[in-house]
């Protein structure tokens, strides 16, 4: 592309579409939110390690490869 802007106009559009919740799902929706929560903090906030050594063993993976 000859420059940022006609690169922006080719690879970006905003999409204006509105999702609204399913009025009878709400309770399920915030149950399963609760749940993915519960997953964050244990995974990501030090409850457990093992997305790190995961991650250890993807970057020793790579170099041997």
């Amino acid at each position: 592309y000859p420059d940022i802007r006609a690169a922006a106009a080719a690879m970006g559009s905003v999409v204006k579409d509105v999702y609204l919740p399913i009025e009878a799902n709400v309770e399920a929706y915030q149950e399963l939110f609760e749940e993915y929560r519960t997953l964050h903090d244990y995974f990501g906030r030090g409850g457990n390690d093992v997305m790190h050594r995961l991650r250890a063993r993807r970057k020793v993976q790579k170099g041997q490869n």
